[in-house]
């Protein structure tokens, strides 16, 4: 109750807050809380470095501090507080996005598996469905945009087209296929019968 009651006072006090990290000998900063957050998420500092905010003296563990406890990103006092939402790793240089978050990567194996090949189709999706997709388009925060939620409803749609349309051409194709696939057996099965005979009359003599 007290969290939710003095988040929104943080939030508002904070917004322009700097921070510093001490890093073994060394001080790194000036950085924002957008920063903290990003460094929590790549693992660049963990839940008990050292950090202090710019206009203090006193160095804290950084899961004691309160305005990131309210976006649920850290771990304090062996309790995790949960975020509301997914979070989001927020990257500003595109080729250090992994090469499957990335649009242009997503986007050709979207095209080339509806097309050609459903498999990469399928993988797109699974991209789709469990990460983030980077354009190579930055805010005006200098992050690189990622791609809406309707993507996802897009390449679900592909999916079941693409599906369709080559159960319709398998189905044609054994049709018209289908009096030929038969005479070949049947060639096949007297090519058969008389490599047999020629087997038999050879172990006869």
């Amino acid at each position: 109750m007290l969290l939710s009651t003095v988040a929104p006072f943080f939030s508002l006090v904070l917004v322009n807050a700097t921070y510093y990290i001490a890093k073994g000998q060394k001080t790194l900063g000036p950085c924002s809380k957008d920063d903290l957050r990003n460094f929590l998420a790549y693992g660049s500092i963990r839940d008990n470095d050292l950090v202090k905010r710019g206009d203090e003296e006193q160095w804290r563990p950084v899961s004691t501090l309160l305005e990131l406890h309210a976006q649920g990103q850290v771990v304090a006092d062996g309790l995790t507080v949960l975020p509301t939402r997914r979070r989001v790793a927020r990257y500003r240089d595109y080729n250090r996005v992994p090469y499957n978050q990335r649009g242009g990567t997503v986007l050709r194996r979207m095209i080339l598996g509806f097309l050609f090949f459903p498999p990469l189709l399928w993988w797109a999706a699974v991209s789709l469905y469990s990460d983030h997709i980077f354009r190579q388009k930055k805010d005006e925060n200098g992050y690189l945009v990622v791609w809406g939620r309707w993507v996802e409803v897009l390449v679900t749609t592909m999916i079941i087209v693409n599906a369709i349309a080559w159960w319709m051409a398998i189905s044609y194709t054994s049709w018209l296929l289908g009096p030929g696939l038969a005479e070949l057996m049947k060639g096949l099965g007297e090519g058969g019968d008389v490599i047999k005979g020629m087997i038999n009359d050879m172990s006869r003599k």
